[in-house]
Formats: C-alpha cells, structure tokens, sequence
C-alpha cells in the first residue's frame, strides 16, 4: 500500500504506533501462549471532525490506521474494540457515549468485524475517558487472560464528570489480574497530552504522541525499545517521604483552586502573589477559569509546573465575545472593552462575536492577541443594520446608538436602503460606511 499524501503519511505513522504496541507487547505474535488479551478504544467525538493538513478528517485517518492495526499483527491475538461519542450530538450531553462493538475473540475471527464497525463510525459527542475506562475494564471480567492491555486512542481530554487519571489508578489498584493502558494522543493540545500520559503511566503503560510525522517516528523508536521489555508488574508503590511543589507560571489576577482529585476537597490556591504550594503526593485538578485542568500529578520531591495561556482580544467591542470549548461549545468565559483578557487551559476554542466565529489554539504558557476587524458605519439613522456571511446568514448588526462592532477576519456583506454591499475585512481593519446625511 503506498502513501503519497501528508494524509497518508499520518495514517501511516498512527497505524505504526498502534502496530508497534501489538508488535513489542506482551501480545504478539504468541498472544494465546502469552495469557493477553486486549482492548483497543478509539476516539469518535465531535473534536475528531477536525481536519489535518491535507484537509481529510482526524476520523477518516483513525479508521485507516485501525484497519491497517488489525491487518498486521497476530490473527491470533485475543482483541475487542470499543469507540465513544459517535452515538450522540455534542448537545446533548451525552457522558455515556460508549459502545463495545466487537467483544473478544481471536482476531482471525473478528477482523473484518472490527474494519466494519470502525468505518461505520460518526464523530459526533463527548468525550467522556473515565466512563469508557470502567466499563473498558468490565469488558474483561470474561476474559480468561491473567494479562489485560487497553490501548486508548485520543484527539482530545476528558469533557465530563471525574478525572481519568484517578480512575485508571483506581482499575490498577483493583488488582483484578494485570491491567495495563497505553494511551495514544492524536494531535492532541498540552493539557490532554498530561492527561493521557497521566492514565498510561499508573498503570505501567506507555504514552505515544501522533501530533506529527516526526514526534511519531520518535515515539515509535521509544516504543520499540521501551514497551517490548515492559515489566508485568503494573503499579510500583513508592513511600511518600516528602510533599512535592505545585507551581504556575503566570497565574491569573482570580487565582487558582486545587482540587484533590480523588477526594474532591480544595486544598489549596494559587495566585500572583503565591504561585507555589506544597502538596502530598497525588493527583489534582486545578481551576483555570471556568475549566478543570484534570489529572494534574504531583511527586514526592519534585516540582510541577503548569502553565495556563491567556487571550487577549482588542477590540472585544462593548458587547464582548463569548469564548466555548470547541469540542464541548461550553462557556468558558467572556471578554469585553472593560476586560478584554481570559486565562485559559491549553486547548482548541472558538471566539464567538455574535453570530461570528473566530477558531483558536491556546498553547501551553501562550499569550494569544487576537485583533479583530472593526465595521463602523457613519450617520446611521435606524436601529439595525445588519451584516451578513458569504452564506446570507446575519452575523450582527450597527445601529445609531452603538455604530460599529468587531468581526472575525473575513468577507461580509452590509445591508444598507435594502442594497448589499459585499466587503472583506483584514484583522485589526476598520471599514466605514459613511451615509449621506439628508
């Protein structure tokens, strides 16, 4: 099969990472003599719509690399597969959006099952990871194996109720046979690679990154050198034998809650002028404005550190802008001309100006300014004037007590004496419309 798209290179490098977990784990080509059996979870919410480079889908890419997993290693492998948030609209909230679509058996008698169920699959919900990892888990209590290996693959975190990271420590703990996860983050922002990172390491698995051609072939190698030689045990204890440090870097003017995540109390907060605590050892969530940044870890004697962004947006116009969670469209907060600056998680969001919206990336300790344009009409003599997309649709409107409003980048029209006039506007543009007064 050759690959001579981004595309394809992409699907290749994610099939490979999923094929190198097969390859050098306990379950390859002798997976019946080894005692394994394995889950493999995919991602199917709403966020997978999103497009690579090469403009196809992350979705279109996960359902070649799982046909391409299922074709290369053992047909003897013990193997079920299960997805999440494609039964589901993103509106509704579903936060148990999961199905397992193919149970266990040998994949010499599931495969074509698994390549079926995989293309059916819609990107439609949530992303609900400590759900799916409970009932992931009670997938196996047929299983006969003493070893039990998910192997999860991600765009995104988690967007519902509890902390996954607690979770799959929990399932370790449980001491039901040998559970391992391996997590695979498929351009994932900073704050779901923590999160997924968080859930493969208590459990004695491994992260992979596919965010890029190369991050991938990195982790490939590391896959081949570390994974193959992964010890049976899942979870090593280690005594607390002194409090770690939780430190932010630049936190915000409101502070930040910590939240232990396994028992739910704030124990601390973090602000500008205490950007550091101590903590016992554990896994916590921290409050970045409306969000919880989940599965935040800290060590005896080691120092973590995270790093929120901030967005500023000038001019947020009198009205303001609401920012949503792109993958959820919850509320994160808002800004306006009397406070035009969020802090905010890592992650994917969307700028919304009315009925106009700005899609934006917040990386990890990033100062983003976005400048809108501004459309401003001069001697407007009636209530509403109102703009529109290419697509007809009304975006927002000026009138004579509030005279120009911020937009996007784009092109628009202005309905002006039942005319329209098509413009495109620049970022940090302003465009005026100047009526002759009678």
């Amino acid at each position: 099969m050759k690959f001579k798209t981004s595309l394809g290179k992409t699907i290749l490098f994610l099939a490979t990472i999923l094929v190198a977990i097969a390859v050098f784990s306990p379950w390859s080509a002798n997976a019946s003599e080894n005692n394994v059996s394995v889950e493999l979870i995919l991602d199917a919410s709403g966020s997978m719509n999103g497009l690579l480079k090469s403009g196809e889908s992350k979705i279109s890419a996960a359902k070649k690399a799982v046909e391409m997993l299922v074709k290369e290693i053992s047909p003897e492998t013990i193997i079920a597969f299960r997805a999440y948030g494609h039964q589901s609209h993103r509106k509704k909230k579903d936060c148990k959006d999961t199905q397992l679509l193919v149970n266990f058996a040998p994949l010499s008698k599931n495969r074509n099952k698994i390549i079926s169920k995989a293309n059916a699959l819609t990107a439609r919900g949530y992303t609900p990871i400590s759900y799916v990892l409970k009932l992931a888990s009670e997938d196996f209590s047929q299983q006969t194996e003493k070893q039990r290996i998910i192997v999860l693959v991600s765009d995104g975190k988690e967007t519902c109720k509890g902390d996954p990271c607690v979770t799959a420590k929990a399932l370790a703990k449980a001491g039901i046979s040998k559970l391992v996860i391996h997590t695979v983050g498929f351009g994932v922002d900073d704050a779901a690679k923590v999160q997924l990172e968080c859930i493969a390491r208590v459990t004695g698995g491994r992260y992979f990154s596919a965010s890029n051609a190369k991050e991938l072939v990195e982790a490939l190698s590391t896959a081949v050198e570390t994974v193959s030689s992964q010890k049976t045990e899942t979870i090593i204890v280690i005594k607390e034998k002194a409090p770690g440090v939780l430190k932010i870097i630049n936190p915000d003017i409101t502070g930040h809650d910590v939240i232990d995540a396994e028992t739910g109390k704030n124990v601390a907060n973090i602000s500008k002028f205490h950007t550091s605590v101590k903590l016992k050892q554990g896994i916590y969530n921290v409050k970045v404005g409306a969000a919880l940044w989940k599965s935040v870890e800290v060590k005896s004697g080691e120092t973590t550190v995270l790093r929120p962004g901030r967005l500023t947006v000038k001019p947020a116009g009198l009205r303001g802008a609401v920012v949503l969670d792109a993958e959820t469209g919850e509320k994160q907060g808002s800004v306006s001309n009397f406070k035009n600056s969020i802090a905010l998680m890592p992650g994917f969001y969307v700028v919304s100006f009315g009925r106009a919206t700005w899609p934006v990336e917040i990386k990890e300790g990033e100062n983003k300014l976005l400048r809108p344009g501004v459309v401003k009409v001069v001697n407007a003599r009636v209530n509403f004037i109102n703009i529109r997309n290419t697509n007809g649709e009304i975006v927002g409107h000026v009138s004579n007590s509030l005279d120009h409003i911020p937009l996007p980048p784009g092109n628009y029209s202005i309905e002006i004496n039942k005319e329209q006039y098509k413009f495109s506007l620049k970022e940090g543009e302003t465009k005026i419309f100047k009526l002759k007064r009678k």
